[in-house]
């Protein structure tokens, strides 16, 4: 059986996906885990998924980064708990955009929310994977203040 696999239409820069890309992002410095800052990396360049696989939600839909805010097997809360987007930029990448350039400034409100959510994805998207949970999203940055 051949499985159709969903085409691209268009194509985005990795420097589309952030405001400005003249200083580091802020996930590579902030203070997170390992495993958390692994999570927001492959979120940001587009690896996290893999398009060729049926969503284990039981939709029929494949998975897809546009998928994920539709897909039941999600916990809605996460996503509520996330600044809306504006038109066309997806919300967890808005997400990733509001985060601060400094570690001082304090996490933001929806910081737990957001790791919260990427590792329900992560399990998601790799339901054969044991992928345990942080001990407590966002503690180290929580800690830091």
């Amino acid at each position: 059986m051949i499985i159709p696999i969903p085409q691209l239409t268009t194509f985005t820069l990795l420097r589309a996906c952030r405001p400005s890309v003249s200083r580091p992002d802020p996930i590579l410095y902030l203070p997170i885990g390992r495993s958390a800052r692994s999570r927001l990396v492959r979120w940001r360049l587009g690896r996290f998924t893999n398009m060729r696989e049926e969503c284990p939600c039981t939709t029929g839909e494949f998975i897809s980064r546009d998928h994920f805010l539709t897909c039941r097997a999600l916990d809605r809360t996460f996503f509520d708990a996330l600044p809306p987007a504006p038109p066309g930029i997806h919300r967890i990448d808005h997400a990733l955009n509001c985060l601060p350039d400094k570690a001082s400034a304090g996490p933001p409100y929806f910081w737990s929310a957001l790791l919260l959510l990427l590792h329900a994805i992560d399990c998601l998207v790799h339901p054969l994977a044991v992928i345990p949970p942080d001990p407590d999203p966002g503690s180290l940055w929580f800690s830091a203040h």
